[in-house]
């Protein structure tokens, strides 16, 4: 009896070593490095406005000025007054923390006695963190695509000790001198439109923004009075307000190859084309404006097919010197311009919202006297986290985990490792291994503004700030299958099998077998005795 107790422990171990449950346990191989974004997930996008005017007081005139931010998913406006701080030009840092400015600060009685700051400023309320003075007459600004340096027409700025160096981008008489700055995609080199007189012609400067010596130099036969952006590739720059000869009201814009110094532009029909210039995130587009210089009839927005130059679209513009942006996911383009005439003569700028495909309006914000340069908050990457089921048949992969700071999660890029891929719009996926082994999984996900882990940077700032933090990965260990009722590998039981049932019933089969011997032999030993 003590024997077959013992037989019946060994055979209930092997009943339970045999079971074909999944052992293998799904380990994280690489988690997201980048820190969790704040509780703000989700939230809309912003247009910055640098909103400019003066104060006129009894013997004095003075510098006053505002940011103003637009939301772009709701329309809100919220705006922070200076008394003494005019900001001009504006540009977020990659990280959309920081909104840089460079304005003026009066320091005296009139609007000749100011300063030239860059302000480095809270991008959620708008507050000054820092100021460094700068050289006079600066109007332009661009943001390193890595954040750690700013150039104006007439300064470096390291962002992180403030040090700021002059240099003469230019040179040239006083009438000489920079329009406008826009660092390459890569980061590597600072280009300089500058404008010459007598003759009228232009320059394209390339500066190494470390060392601020110069490159090379692109001459341009055209006069330019307008603005600079390039192409996310870094292969194209295009220019606006530019012209050949007279008339003066017959502007176009440029497009320069900045391998080969080619330039194809597209004219306006006696017209003004004076503000910025902005590039679609494919880089297919180039939207400007179009003022008349005839009459005060309807102005326009333009989009311009960058490769052939040609006009792909154009909407009505109520402004005079807009400044259009477009967003991270290419959809909508914003610009400042100055609505219809009042009754008392007055014209209030407001920033209005188009269709980038069509440029048909969509709205506009309550007037903001003064707004001149825009600048959108860069879309950030999400942080990808992702999980694993026990490798069963099949395993089930979870990112639900994953936040985004702007938007929402848009589309997640799997990769199971053993060859197979998909993409799906939700966060979790099931997959099935033909195979036993180690796999690495992968999950690469995109906002719904379009960020990945590749950068987009038009020349001023950042687009979109692609991070490695959108791309998680899981190691799934999945075993040889078992065959039921054996030690020896085979092929795994249907789904459904329960194992915990056949240990209990085959426990069942030998304690009911044990039973019968006993009540076998208490009934013979009798009949022994009576012999």
């Amino acid at each position: 009896m003590r024997y077959l107790g013992a037989a019946l422990v060994v055979a209930t171990l092997v009943l339970l070593g045999i079971v074909p449950t999944a052992t293998a346990t799904a380990t994280a191989a690489a988690t997201a490095t980048a820190a969790t974004p704040p509780d703000d997930t989700g939230r809309s996008w912003e247009v910055a406005a640098a909103r400019w005017d003066f104060i006129r007081g009894p013997g004095s005139t003075v510098y006053t000025g505002a940011l103003a931010f637009l939301n772009v998913d709701d329309g809100s406006v919220r705006e922070l007054p200076w008394g003494d701080y005019a900001p001009g030009d504006v540009a977020y840092a990659p990280d959309a923390r920081t909104l840089y400015t460079v304005g003026l600060i009066s320091i005296g009685d009139t609007i000749f006695d100011a300063e030239v700051h860059l302000a480095a400023h809270d991008a959620s309320s708008g507050d000054v963190r820092w100021t460094v003075p700068l050289s006079d007459s600066q109007e332009r600004l661009a943001v390193s695509p890595d954040g750690s340096i700013a150039i104006t027409t007439n300064d470096r700025i390291d962002l992180t000790t403030r040090q700021v160096v002059p240099f003469d981008a230019c040179g040239g008489t006083v009438n000489d001198g920079p329009i406008d700055v826009a660092f390459s995609p890569d980061g590597s080199t600072a280009w300089i439109v500058c404008r010459f007189r007598d003759p009228d012609r232009a320059e394209l400067r390339a500066f190494d923004p470390a060392t601020l010596d110069l490159l090379r130099t692109i001459e341009l036969a055209h006069d330019v009075t307008g603005r600079i952006a390039l192409t996310p590739d870094g292969s194209t720059a295009v220019l606006s307000g530019a012209r050949l000869n007279l008339p003066v009201f017959n502007q176009r814009a440029v497009r320069v190859d900045l391998a080969t110094g080619a330039v194809a532009d597209i004219a306006t029909d006696s017209s003004f084309m004076l503000g910025s210039i902005s590039i679609a995130p494919d880089g297919t587009r180039a939207y400007l404006s179009v003022q008349q210089a005839s009459d005060d009839s309807q102005d326009s927005l333009w989009a311009v097919d960058i490769a052939t130059m040609t006009l792909a679209a154009s909407g009505p513009l109520e402004n005079y010197g807009t400044h259009p942006i477009v967003t991270p996911d290419g959809a909508e383009v914003f610009a400042t311009g100055y609505g219809p005439w009042g009754e008392a003569g007055e014209r209030a700028k407001a920033i209005s919202a188009h269709d980038a495909a069509t440029l048909t309006p969509l709205g506009a914000t309550p007037p903001l006297p003064g707004a001149e340069n825009l600048a959108v908050t860069p879309d950030q990457a999400p942080v990808a986290r992702l999980t694993a089921s026990e490798p069963n048949s099949p395993v089930t992969f979870d990112a639900s985990a994953s936040t985004v700071e702007f938007g929402s999660i848009a589309e997640y890029a799997w990769d199971f490792g053993d060859g197979v891929s998909t993409v799906t719009t939700t966060p979790t996926v099931e997959h099935e291994y033909a195979e036993p082994g180690e796999f690495t999984a992968t999950v690469r996900l995109t906002s719904s503004g379009g960020t990945s882990t590749e950068d987009v940077y038009t020349g001023h700032q950042l687009l979109r700030n692609g991070d490695a933090s959108a791309v998680a990965t899981v190691t799934v260990t999945v075993p040889e299958p078992a065959v039921p009722g054996s030690g020896v590998a085979g092929e795994l039981p249907p789904a459904g099998f329960n194992g915990a049932t056949w240990v209990i019933a085959g426990i069942g089969m030998l304690l009911t077998g044990a039973l019968a011997v006993v009540i076998v032999r208490r009934r013979v030993q009798p009949q022994r005795k009576d012999a």
